[in-house]
């Protein structure tokens, strides 16, 4: 078996979060990628952000750190994959989509959970909505 290891955002703008749509299956998710040899967890959510959305300013939510993991094949091989997910505030509206997405939406929290595609991403964004509203005391 192969571990992979990832980062990614549940990223907020005033109300919405933003969801892409990757290529290939044509999934909904949050922005995430592989970690380079080297970077801290945070470098490479802001770095994978970066360069599938063109976002650049964020700010983090320092008390929100989830993980999880699943196993999927690639040709014979089987792969686990561990993703760490962050929740981060920008200002930035506008998103220039790199070669690996379709599409993106900035989305209420409904349509939000209604739209991700995988349950494991659906229970990351209800823990990122929780304590978003804890954090702002709304």
């Amino acid at each position: 078996m192969i571990m992979e290891y990832s980062c990614g955002i549940v990223l907020f703008h005033k109300e919405k979060l933003l969801l892409l749509k990757y290529k290939g299956k044509g999934h909904w998710d949050f922005p995430k990628g592989h970690i380079e040899k080297g970077e801290s967890e945070m470098e490479t959510t802001l770095r994978e952000l970066r360069e599938e959305t063109g976002i650049s300013t964020v700010k983090l939510f320092s008390n929100f750190r989830e993980k999880i993991e699943y196993s999927f094949r690639k040709g014979s091989s089987l792969i686990k994959k561990q993703v760490i997910y962050f929740l981060g505030e920008t200002e930035e509206k506008n998103v220039t989509l790199s070669h690996e997405h379709t599409d993106f939406v900035w989305a209420n929290p409904d349509l939000a959970l209604n739209t991700v595609t995988y349950q494991k991403s659906k229970s990351i964004l209800n823990k990122a909505l929780l304590t978003r509203k804890e954090m702002l005391n709304i």
